[in-house]
């Protein structure tokens, strides 16, 4: 099988309905969002009444500006680019370790009223930087020294992450490098090898600590990890309750506001990690599969986009993106139902959080300036182009 690097783009047609920007996407995006402003009030007005809402309207006003301008402006344009945001994307990742810790992590930036988590929005630059330096390679990719410097450039970042601490941010950065090097048509072997590495790590994290008694992975985290384990009046505790609230919905819910577990306060995180329960309790499983089902639309129709794209450029970036938005809801769906353990990674366009909702907006503007331009009438060499840079 040819990889996608080393195939000189052409004129594609668009495989699926007309040509332009695909509008079924936006609308299935703006639809999740919808059904997140109320979820987020349900979970938050007892606290805070209405403000947590305004909040998530403004950064919803924001992302959705920014994902007119990555629509509007030619994704092509980003290659030009790609040593600057990677250079950002490192500074930011630094910077954080200067600012006061929030729950025992340093994660983010206030600004004014607004708190801001870079690790989030650095995913999405890291995605462009990253297919860009993938289409620099080529077909240089399948050669080991070659594959193990890309690999490194993306691990980087990622182990800044991970120092923060945010392992499940960590896990979702790690398995976009996965997703984008397997897209760019990279060896079997080669990727069997990367997993089994990054296993071997994982083992040798867990149990081996630094000089200093310094753990890669924290205490905290370990107890999450063991979730099939867990004290239900401790660590197991989140889950319980979110388990507890799904199944109290049972097949039409108890009604907006009425959810009593998000109501009375046994439920935490509940405006975050743990909305998909907030919404399975008060809308039972007709909500739940509701919101799964837009979802798996938003996912499916990125996917459509990645194999229409017109350049292999384009394809890696919708490749990414789709994995960054599976895994956001994978593992926030199946640490609600205890199927993952607690990571603290939010549902894309449903959870509470301006950063992620601004960074899940601007990559969709990407796949729509993708669709854009999936019949494009002129020729473009992605590889000589980058060679020029």
């Amino acid at each position: 099988m040819h990889t996608i690097l080393t195939e000189r783009s052409a004129v594609t047609k668009r495989p699926y309905g007309s040509p332009g920007m695909d509008f079924g996407l936006l609308a299935g995006v703006l639809a999740l969002v919808v059904c997140g402003l109320p979820a987020i009030y349900s979970a938050s007005h007892i606290t805070d009444g209405a403000g947590k809402v305004l909040r998530q309207g403004i950064w919803a006003g924001a992302g959705l500006l920014a994902l007119l301008v990555m629509a509007c402006v030619d994704y092509r344009v980003w290659t030009r680019y790609w040593r600057i945001f990677y250079l950002g994307i490192l500074v930011a990742l630094i910077g954080v370790f200067f600012t006061r810790p929030i729950n025992g992590a340093r994660c983010w930036f206030d600004i004014g009223a607004f708190r801001v988590q870079p690790s989030e929005f650095a995913k999405v630059f890291l995605i462009l930087a990253f297919a860009a330096l993938l289409m620099r390679v080529g077909a240089k990719l399948s050669a080991i020294p070659v594959f193990l410097r890309c690999i490194a450039f993306f691990m980087l970042p990622t182990l800044l992450v991970l120092e923060q601490p945010d392992l499940g941010m960590a896990v979702i950065m790690c398995v976009i490098c996965f997703a984008m090097v397997a897209f760019a048509g990279t060896r079997w072997w080669l990727l069997l090898s990367t997993f089994l590495c990054a296993v071997l790590f994982v083992i040798f994290a867990w149990h081996v600590r630094l000089p200093g008694g310094h753990s890669l992975i924290k205490d905290y985290q370990k107890r999450r990890l063991d979730f099939l384990h867990a004290d239900p009046a401790g660590s197991g505790y989140h889950q319980r309750q979110a388990r507890i609230a799904i199944g109290a919905g049972e097949i039409w819910g108890k009604g907006y506001l009425n959810g009593t577990q998000a109501r009375r306060g046994f439920l935490p995180e509940q405006d975050t990690d743990f909305i998909f329960a907030v919404i399975g309790e008060e809308f039972g499983l007709l909500g739940c599969t509701l919101v799964l089902g837009l979802q798996l639309f938003v996912l499916f129709r990125i996917l459509r986009i990645a194999e229409g794209a017109e350049t292999p450029f384009g394809q890696l970036i919708a490749g990414g993106i789709a994995a960054m938005l599976a895994m956001h809801a994978i593992i926030n769906i199946g640490m609600c139902l205890t199927l993952l353990p607690v990571s603290g990674i939010p549902l894309p366009f449903i959870s509470y959080g301006g950063s992620n909702l601004m960074t899940n907006l601007m990559a969709i503007g990407l796949v729509l300036n993708i669709s854009r331009h999936q019949q494009s009438q002129r020729q473009w060499a992605p590889t000589e182009e980058l060679v020029r840079l």
